[in-house]
């Protein structure tokens, strides 16, 4: 099974110590891998009044932006999460040693947790069903010869996927899975677990009849780190980078965008279910669910926490043609049940802003305070959401304030233009 050369961009995960918290063949020419390093800052502006409050009134154009924050629809290059995807997991062994753990045990470390973490965000409403090739698959080369690395060379990773799809066909058929985990004995002294990360083939390559367009590669520790292939799983389904990549060298914080709030800033959040917006853009809210504040006037809601279901999920205020600010509630339920403060959240989203760019900021309320210093990934952050009586100025047009928290968690929220 020929593998052409193709181009590669993968996407990095970053690993460090948070305080107190657990946390082919390709063998033509390979694209060198995208760095996403720019801090992006905007001003909101608020767009001509429109009335009404459709939601496809806010639902900003899917842009050229890689993982573009978007959701005028949807990328068909990416599986939909919806209903029940089946995913593959294999294990690669390699010569140069002899694994100590069983392909069992290495699966029990991501799931059922991966998979309880996306039913729990999406309400029930899509189930990563994971199959597993119950033996370890023999790779050509030693784990040394591939350089696997954070910064892996783009022509060594295509050798490593090569070989890695050729070790597995004729015993799996690709074409039954929306998702391809291939798992590294991560005893073998070439592994690197930085290296974990989903890498996307700019073509497809054509096995089993199937055009598969990207591979998680996976080289975690055992035990991994906390929530790591829930992380790759959601680029998978087309979520970006939510976090900032200092330059090398520098000693520049990670998650300055948007702290714990979201899954995609960081793995090892208090807060790491997914923004409603992620949520709007993988199709586990309804219509209904997202109101658009396009009037002029004051205009009350009532926000159920992003975290359970039903309700009206997300506000937005357009913030010109690629812009938005989001609004939600947040709650210490679900994935977000060891969250360091509770109540109405704001972001800034950018639909032209390439994954690891700043695609979304989050609005800190409190900017003068931080919160949970022990645990947070970013202090600054952790207090950011709007707490019952206090309001918040966007720019010189729009005004937030938390009137209420109701008895079933909910809260009433004003939203104030012109």
């Amino acid at each position: 099974m020929p593998l052409s050369g193709l181009p590669i961009r993968a996407h990095r995960r970053f690993r460090r110590s948070v305080r107190g918290h657990a946390h082919g063949g390709l063998r033509a020419v390979v694209a060198a891998v995208s760095v996403f390093a720019a801090v992006v800052a905007w001003t909101l502006v608020t767009g001509p009044a429109a009335g009404g409050s459709d939601s496809s009134l806010c639902a900003l154009s899917r842009t050229r932006a890689h993982h573009s924050e978007g959701v005028s629809a949807w990328n068909t290059a990416y599986p939909r999460a919806r209903g029940d995807v089946d995913a593959l997991m294999v294990f690669l062994a390699f010569p140069d040693a002899a694994p100590t753990i069983s392909p069992g045990e290495l699966a029990a470390d991501h799931f059922p947790a991966t998979a309880d973490f996306f039913a729990q965000a999406s309400y029930g409403t899509f189930r990563l069903r994971p199959r597993l090739l119950p033996h370890w698959l023999r790779m050509p080369a030693p784990s040394t010869s591939y350089g696997i690395g954070r910064d892996w060379s783009p022509a060594l990773r295509a050798r490593y996927l090569r070989d890695a799809v050729v070790a597995a066909d004729g015993q799996v058929d690709f074409s039954r899975y929306g998702v391809v985990y291939l798992v590294a004995d991560p005893d073998a002294p070439g592994v690197d677990p930085d290296a974990t990360k989903v890498v996307n083939l700019g073509r497809p390559v054509r096995v089993d009849g199937a055009d598969l367009h990207r591979f998680v590669t996976v080289f975690e520790g055992h035990p991994p780190d906390i929530n790591v292939l829930a992380h790759e799983t959601g680029h998978a389904f087309d979520l970006p980078d939510l976090y900032y990549r200092p330059p090398a060298g520098s000693n520049a914080d990670w998650d300055t965008h948007v702290g714990d709030w979201d899954l995609m800033g960081s793995q090892f959040g208090l807060s790491p279910d997914f923004f409603a917006w992620h949520k709007w853009k993988l199709g586990w809210l309804r219509q209904s669910q997202v109101r658009c504040v396009t009037e002029g006037g004051t205009h009350t809601f009532r926000l159920s926490p992003v975290e359970q279901p039903g309700g009206t999920k997300l506000l937005v205020l357009p913030a010109g043609l690629e812009g938005a600010v989001a609004i939600e509630a947040r709650a210490a339920l679900g994935n977000d049940r060891l969250t360091c403060s509770q109540g109405v959240l704001m972001y800034r989203v950018r639909a032209d802003v390439s994954s690891g760019d700043g695609p979304v900021d989050v609005v800190d309320a409190h900017p003068a305070s931080d919160a949970c210093r022990e645990s947070s990934v970013y202090p600054p952050l952790a207090d950011a959401p709007l707490r019952t009586g206090e309001t918040y100025a966007l720019g010189r047009s729009a005004r937030v304030h938390v009137a209420d928290r109701h008895s079933d968690g909910s809260w009433t929220v004003q939203v104030t233009q012109g």
